[in-house]
């Protein structure tokens, strides 16, 4: 059930949040994604510059005896690794390795290269083939140095390795550099969008409430224009009578000795009158019944119970067919018990001369269906546009009102009816209202306001 305290909530808001959060996660599943791609080509761009920097060392050194020359701290083999010490900031030592022992040459204090002895390779070491890629080990280790070993033995011959040591801190803030106008924009982007759904939906509310009160213009407009039209159809519809008093009152000066006569037929053409005025204030005026559980078989009988005198004098009765256990819907009573009753008596009207009428009930997708059927001549075609409006009628004597003063009860009790003609001949109008009325958001009571009559 929509309750009225909420209506604009989930009418506006409660979309735009869904939307906010699906752009949210959307921007920030992206984000993530489109960073960690941009992340992954800087390591790759960053991981391949100090390859093309170390490589060629690392050729020289498959080459020759490298235990021996970096032992023996040969020109050649400084020389190299002081330049890659000058073009490497991050660059900390770069060791030589086999079973038996081990060297690194690394920067001291003053600047300069210095040779120190380092552990051999441990029992079980693997080819540095075997290991990851290094931009996928970057990342992952959290050890301060970041290794990149390359395999200089000649082959079938015991394992020696290079590897070159950097400082992993730095190569991370070195690539997060390069991230950070990635990181801005994915921000920019992100709080923009945000802001322009906040916006849609600050220009929505302003645009919503400027309709409400345009429809409420619109709607006060349109209830007086149809205020109007009503009135003009009930003051054409009232000519006649109007006119006939008229003609009787002057026949009482005309014809004296015709008093009782003339009186009696003065008499009816009030009772119309009233009938007419009684039926128009019937559809304007808005009914205060509150809404209670009704038995609806009951309430059938007892509509039933107030026609059968006009029934009786067509011959006819009527014949129910009310489903077993039945729910017990909030209804106004008296109003659907009128509705009820103006059917019937329309069914007794419809010329059918013997038999019955039917009158019929059950549940149905959530609703209760109620349907009148007479076998009478049916209705045309070409009238069922026109059925339910005010003051049509095609019954001498009619008022046009009944079935229009139907209609709007069936509104007001959020249903609908329809009418159809049956295949056996007759016609057969059915009420379907809800078993479970949903509450009108204030806003729109508001506009739905009754004109006074």
């Amino acid at each position: 059930m929509i309750r009225s305290n909420f209506a604009i909530t989930r009418l506006i808001a409660l979309p735009y949040a869904v939307l906010l959060a699906l752009y949210l996660a959307v921007v920030g599943g992206g984000g993530a994604w489109l960073y960690h791609q941009v992340r992954a080509v800087e390591t790759r761009l960053l991981v391949d510059e100090i390859l093309r920097s170390i490589e060629p060392l690392a050729e020289v050194l498959r080459s020759v005896d490298a235990i021996a020359a970096m032992r023996d701290s040969e020109p050649w083999l400084v020389s190299n690794v002081e330049a890659l010490f000058a073009g490497m900031p991050a660059l900390r030592n770069v060791s030589v390795r086999e079973a038996a022992s081990g060297y690194r040459m690394e920067n001291n204090a003053a600047g300069a290269v210095s040779l120190l002895a380092t552990s051999p390779l441990p029992g079980g070491a693997v080819q540095a083939s075997a290991h990851d890629h290094p931009d996928q080990r970057l990342h992952d280790s959290s050890d301060l140095l970041f290794l990149i070993s390359f395999d200089i033995n000649p082959p079938a011959s015991a394992l020696v390795t290079l590897d070159f040591a950097f400082d992993r801190a730095m190569l991370l803030a070195r690539i997060n550099e390069s991230l950070i106008a990635v990181k801005r924009s994915i921000q920019l982007f992100g709080i923009a969008g945000a802001l322009s759904i906040l916006v849609a939906l600050f220009i929505t509310g302003v645009a919503m409430r400027t309709t409400r009160r345009l429809e409420s213009h619109f709607q006060e407009i349109y209830q007086r224009a149809s205020l109007t039209e009503t009135a003009a159809q009930l003051v054409h519809d009232l000519r006649n009578p109007l006119a006939a008093l008229r003609a009787n009152v002057k026949a009482l000066l005309v014809s004296p000795e015709q008093t009782k006569e003339i009186v009696a037929e003065l008499d009816r053409d009030i009772v119309t009158l009233n009938d007419k005025l009684s039926a128009f204030l019937n559809l304007t005026r808005q009914r205060d019944e509150a809404l209670a559980p009704v038995d609806v078989g009951e309430l059938i009988h007892d509509a039933v119970r107030l026609a059968e005198p006009a029934l009786a004098k067509q011959g006819l009765i009527v014949q129910t067919d009310i489903a077993a256990n039945l729910p017990w819907p909030s209804w106004q009573e008296a109003s659907l018990r009128d509705a009820l009753l103006n059917l019937i008596l329309n069914a007794s009207q419809s010329g059918q001369r013997e038999g019955s009428i039917r009158v019929t009930a059950q549940a149905k997708d959530r609703a209760l269906e109620i349907a009148v059927e007479d076998r009478g001549r049916g209705i045309p075609k070409e009238q069922m546009p026109r059925l339910f409006d005010a003051f049509y009628t095609t019954r001498a004597g009619g008022n046009g009102l009944g079935l229009a003063i139907v209609r709007r009860i069936v509104s007001e009790h959020q249903g609908r009816i329809h009418v159809e003609n049956r295949l056996d001949g007759g016609a057969r109008f059915v009420l379907t209202l809800p078993l479970q009325r949903k509450e009108i958001p204030h806003w729109w009571s508001r506009l739905k306001k009754p004109s006074p009559v």
